[in-house]
């Protein structure tokens, strides 16, 4: 017997009993908003407490409506809370350091995944399989309607006599059989249905066949909605329709009665685009061109692309292919995209109408950058003076007026060329003139042009290393294009593309074509401070007064008051010259947070892919592409800026709590008066005009004491030696005595590792020239150990009485690079006086200690160099012949690093065993493998474990009972450097980052002491400035997130005002407003979605819901010489009404933003099956090498190697 149900047993039990409160109905309703907001959003109270407005322009009122309005903050987030991290550390065991702590509130153990969730593909492909296949082959026969005689739209009408139900459609839900008519019926509203038929009534042995619905008698009738008209006029007898699954053959009848209008207009009417106006021979849906349009934008395709596979979609047989209409196809996108491009920048309201579009006009603005009259508060330009770094425009007279926070203010541009964007010398701008360039991201063509052509008889020199951007200027590169690349502006805040900040390159990345592009992207710019990021700005910025007093025209000229400040991205800055380059860090340069700025190498890895499609179109027609995907990236920045900002935040306050505590705590640990000294010195350095002409504090200074120049005073202290009356021993002097065998040392390690690579790879003729080397290496031995008994004595003596002793001394190595040389580093400390000259102890130490400093020296040139090289491999060789060749002298430079870590630890071996441990150590420190690392390499960098899942099970298990038993050594022969691609979470900025020792090292003076202090005061400037930095950072954010709220409001504002401009007929303009009243609803739930995203707790990683968590800051009372200053309201006054249909999240541009993070802008070139110089000789390897180096532009740094 069943139980019985809940209701029933209620019944049997007397019933239900209610306990009603009485409640009055405001309280209600707060309790129940109370309830909700702590349900969703936890319980928060501190960011729902409205503020007060403020109207005043002092600097205090400034200051608290600022953080009034400011995300949450912490000073202790990310730092240890109680201490208690501290003490664990103290009271841990120094023996077991590394082990895991046990804790009483340890996680709980994780729960093993099941294997559907690891593995649903091999569940799905032995549990699924057999029955997804069945039920995929079912749909080709009947299927569930196999017993249908009849048809059941006839049935259901009462149709005296039911067809045969022979006919079935493909895209309705219900794949029903109907019969012919019924069929046609049914399709009246959904003409574009693909139709099947069964070509035998009797369904036996046969199958479906296409058939289209005009060849079943269906017409449709335009400017009509009762689809009849008294004069239908029919389409041309070839019309085909583009739709979304296929290519289409119609029977259009258009209106020809009284009412009738242009056939183009009534099939817009329609939803229908056609091709042409005249005699329409082709028509693409709406929804196909928006779907072809999303796609593009998101992948980047081409539209023969798509085009094919609209094809594929009608026909993939090749049978029944329709004939082909891509130039038509391609026509109308080019006009869609323009026509949404107008529609979206509002051009559709203005009485003016499109021609009166002003440059620029149609491009996306970044929210969070300052917009005086828009999003920056009344007095912004009263702030209270402070001194700060600035450049002036002239650079004749630089001024130091700056502003305390004016950073806030500070516009940051950065500029970079791109050569994937090429355009073929097709067509002209007479025959493809383009819709509407210069009205978007383009620059305008006719000034721009004349511009370029006024300057092409300037040369843009070089004095910086590294330069292929101006090398390449005037190369074979540029032959038969009309364009080499494309020369772009940007926010290097935001990484939005800046409106009129695109300019073509005709011939390389001259400084004409980038001073424009320059000039262009910042007119009208009323700000006072121009920070500007370009990789190369050490030269391009040197003369640009003179460029712009002299070259630039009327209209491009900035206001005399903006100070121009340059910078280089972090990522390329360290692989210029040091000298003098650190005005240029953005690490030093304050105001400037922790922007790294290299938003165009973001930007171009983005619209590479671009390049295949826009190689080969028009010059008018490529600009418009570029610019809708310009406008595309710029969309996907704005509607993402609420998490990016929020993201950025709560990294930044960790890193500002935590770099200020570092630093707090390294100050108190010195003497303040040197401190005191040190924070006049920063201060001095950072107040001075460009260029900058005070005592850098960071920078160590000294003479570096070379190997050669070692032997220089060996040399003269020997000539000094003779002249006063020293003894001659032998004609070859104990100081040339020891050089002698330091050359014999380093000819043995190089012939160690030709011996290696023969024996690896052994082949007649290099066995034949490793053993001629040999042979000489062995006479060079037999030549030195003629001189040992006449510096080295007791040398004998002492080989006598260890072999005694049970020493095997007197064996003879198998080859001449084994034998070990007797030099004083090799005997104890007790017994070289017994055996060696009194200075001979004391000249090895010498130069053992120069050959150190000579490696590391070595070492440190050899990693910036090959950073550069591999830098230059990414950005400008592509295919598997240049990557070889450009990997196999990556190959070769690592190689030297490889010979300067070996040396240098000889060397230090050898010293160490002649003077002992001592204060010497602390700057010749011992070398690791994760110590040779170039400057952007992290501190520690994790084992690489490769993709995660490549690994087979039984492999898997291998390798992690490998690495439970196993050690990596700290120091080997043969250790690899870092691998060129880094993740995010391998520490490489310079922000949190400590340089490897060996970049500290290398700067000897005669006082240790004052060497000591020099680095320890670089290293404390270091750090007052990444603390700096990091609190700037902050305000940067938070200010960001202000500007941006106060524009998004004042845009739904402007969006609202241009509902009612034109006079139109009144279905027009109820559109126009609809239109306005989306786009400003739009901005409004934007601008409240981010406000609430930003009041969110700095622990909480979880976007919040976007209900009214918070109330945003009350408005102030509208200013009487500008009330567009005022902010906005809150989320309580956003408009009501549904998103609608027509807004750009939902149709016009996707609703997730893409976060494009920099990562390595290419991968590794193939290296194919050897070098080309494999089989020769030493001398043609050195000939092929300094080939390589002059191709890749490195021949200067040859001479050095």
């Amino acid at each position: 017997m069943s139980r019985p149900s809940k209701r029933a047993r209620t019944a049997a039990e007397g019933g239900s009993t209610r306990d009603i409160l009485p409640l009055a109905t405001d309280a209600y309703y707060d309790i129940h908003e109370r309830e909700i907001r702590i349900r969703r959003t936890g319980l928060n109270t501190t960011a729902s407490v409205p503020t007060a407005p403020f109207i005043q322009k002092t600097e205090e009122a400034w200051i608290a409506a600022t953080s009034s309005w400011a995300p949450l903050d912490d000073p202790e987030y990310a730092l240890d809370p109680d201490g208690l991290w501290y003490d664990d550390i103290l009271d841990q065991d120094p023996l077991k350091e590394g082990q895991a702590v046990k804790t009483d509130d340890s996680p709980k153990k994780k729960r093993k995944r099941s294997e559907v969730s690891r593995r649903p593909h091999i569940v799905w492909k032995r549990t699924h399989r057999p029955s997804y296949l069945d039920e995929v082959c079912r749909f080709s026969g009947r299927g569930d309607f196999i017993a249908a005689s009849q048809c059941p739209d006839c049935i259901a009408r009462k149709a005296m006599t039911p067809g045969i139900p022979e006919y079935r459609c493909v895209e309705c839900f219900l794949p029903d059989l109907t019969c012919r008519d019924c069929c046609v019926r049914r399709h009246r509203m959904n003409p574009l249905h693909r139709i099947q038929l069964t070509p035998s009534q009797q369904w036996s042995g046969s199958h479906f066949e296409p058939i289209s619905l005009k060849s079943l008698g269906l017409q449709i009738q335009l400017n009509h909605s009762s689809m009849y008209c008294v004069n239908p006029q029919p389409c041309h007898a070839s019309m085909l329709v583009l739709h979304t699954n296929g290519i289409h053959q119609v029977s259009i009848n258009f209106c020809g009665c009284d009412r009738a209008l242009p056939q183009h207009t009534q099939l817009l009417r329609r939803r229908l685009y056609p091709a042409s106006q005249r005699i329409v021979k082709t028509c693409a849906t709406f929804e196909l061109l928006d779907l072809l349009h999303k796609f593009a934008l998101s992948t980047k395709s081409s539209t023969y692309d798509f085009y094919n596979s609209l094809e594929k979609m009608t026909d993939n047989t090749g049978l029944r292919t329709p004939k082909s209409r891509y130039r038509s196809l391609f026509r109308m996108v080019l006009q869609w995209r323009h026509l949404k491009l107008l529609k979206w920048g509002g051009r559709a309201h203005d009485p003016a109408g499109i021609e009166a579009t002003a440059p620029g006009e149609l491009a996306l603005q970044c929210p969070s950058c300052p917009h005086p009259g828009i999003n920056l508060p009344d007095g912004w330009e009263e702030v209270p003076a402070d001194e700060g770094y600035v450049v002036s425009k002239a650079l004749v007279a630089p001024t130091l007026i700056d502003k305390k926070r004016r950073y806030i203010y500070m516009k940051f541009v950065c500029m970079d060329a791109n050569f994937r964007l090429k355009n073929q010398l097709v067509s002209s701008y007479s025959q493809d003139p383009g819709f509407g360039i210069g009205w978007a991201y383009m620059v305008p063509r006719e000034p721009y042009e004349a511009f370029i052509r006024s300057r092409t008889n300037d040369q843009d020199i070089s004095t910086c290393v590294g330069f292929q951007a101006l090398a390449q200027a005037n190369t074979r590169f540029s032959q038969g294009l009309r364009t080499t690349g494309q020369g772009g502006a940007f926010c290097g805040r935001s990484e939005m593309i800046l409106p009129l900040g695109m300019g073509n390159l005709q011939k390389g990345e001259r400084y004409a074509n980038m001073d424009y592009v320059f000039a262009s992207s910042i007119r009208g710019c009323k700000l006072p401070r121009v920070l500007i990021s370009y990789d190369i700005a050490c030269q391009w910025f040197k003369n640009l007064a003179d460029r712009m007093q002299e070259n630039w025209p009327p209209d491009l000229d900035l206001p005399p008051s903006t100070k121009l400040i340059p910078a280089i991205p972090k990522l390329h800055e360290p692989m210029h010259n040091t000298p003098n380059h650190e005005v240029y860090s953005l690490n030093l340069i304050p105001g400037v947070g922790l922007s790294d700025l290299e938003t165009p190498e973001r930007v171009w890895s983005a619209h590479n892919a671009l390049g295949n499609s826009t190689k080969t179109q028009g010059p008018g027609s490529r600009q418009d592409v570029l610019d809708d995907h310009f406008g595309h990236w710029n969309w996907q920045k704005i509607i993402g800026l609420g998490k990016t900002l929020m993201r950025r935040y709560r990294n930044a306050v960790a890193d500002r709590n935590i770099q200020k505590e570092g630093h707090r705590g390294l100050t108190a640990s010195l003497d303040a008066k040197q401190v005191e000294n040190w924070e006049k010195m920063c201060v001095d350095w950072e107040q001075d005009a460009f260029p900058k002409k005070k005592k850098n504090p960071y920078e160590t200074e000294g003479a570096v004491i070379t190997e050669a120049q070692a032997k220089k005073e060996l040399a003269a202290e020997e000539a000094k030696r003779l002249k006063m009356g020293g003894a001659v021993l032998h004609a070859t002097s104990a100081y040339a005595f020891v050089v002698m065998a330091l050359e014999i040392e380093e000819s043995q390690r190089r012939l160690r590792r030709v011996a290696k690579q023969v024996e690896s790879q052994a082949t007649t003729r290099k066995e034949a020239n490793l053993t001629e080397q040999r042979n000489q290496l062995t006479a060079r031995i037999r030549a030195w150990e003629q001189l040992v008994p006449i510096y080295m004595p007791g040398l004998l003596q002492y080989q006598i009485e260890r072999q005694a002793a049970g020493e095997d001394v007197f064996t003879v190595a198998e080859h001449s690079e084994l034998i070990q040389l007797w030099l004083p580093s090799r005997l104890p400390a007790s017994y070289r006086p017994q055996v060696c000259s009194n200075d001979l102890p004391e000249i090895e130490d010498r130069l053992r200690t120069a050959q150190c400093h000579d490696a590391l020296r070595a070492i440190r040139y050899i990693l910036k160099i090959k950073t550069r090289l591999i830098k230059f491999k990414h950005k400008n060789l592509r295919g598997q012949r240049e990557g070889t060749r450009s990997r196999a002298v990556i190959d070769r430079v690592h190689e030297k690093a490889r010979v300067g870590a070996e040396k240098y630890r000889a060397s230090r071996t050898a010293k160490l065993s002649l003077i002992g441990p001592g204060e010497w150590e602390k700057e010749l420190q011992v070398l690791r493998d994760e110590d040779v690392r170039g400057y952007q390499d992290p501190d520690r960098l994790r084992k690489y474990q490769g993709r995660r899942g490549t690994l087979e099970d039984h492999q898997l298990e291998a390798e992690q009972s490998r690495a439970s038993s196993s050690t990596m050594p700290n120091e080997t022969d043969d250790f690899t450097l870092f691998r060129e691609e880094r993740t995010r979470r391998d520490g490489t900025g310079e922000t949190r980052r400590t340089l490897s020792w060996i970049w500290r090292t290398g700067k000897v003076v005669d006082d240790p002491d004052n060497a000591t202090d020099d680095i320890l005061r670089a290293e404390w400037a270091k750090s007052r400035a990444r603390a700096a930095r990091a609190e700037e950072e902050v305000k940067l954010l938070q200010e960001e997130m202000r500007r941006t709220y106060e524009y998004l409001k004042w845009k739904s504002k402007e969006w609202l005002s241009q509902a009612t401009r034109r006079s139109v007929d009144q279905a027009l303009a109820e559109a126009f407003a609809a239109y306005a009243q989306s786009q400003s609803s739009l901005y409004s739930l934007l601008a409240d979605r981010f406000y609430s995203t930003w009041q969110s707790p700095l622990e909480d990683a979880t976007e919040p819901t976007p209900a009214t968590l918070s109330t945003p800051p009350a408005p102030l009372e509208p200013s009487p010489t500008n009330p567009a200053l005022t902010p906005s309201p809150g989320p309580s006054e956003a408009v009501s009404q549904p998103m609608p249909t027509e807004v750009r999240t939902a149709n016009d541009m996707d609703t997730t933003a893409d976060e494009h993070e920099l990562s390595a802008p290419g991968s590794e070139g193939d290296r194919g099956d050897g070098e080309e110089d494999e089989e020769d000789e030493d001398e043609d390897d050195e000939d092929n090498e300094r080939e390589d180096y002059v191709e890749f532009g490195y021949d200067d740094e040859l001479e050095e190697l």
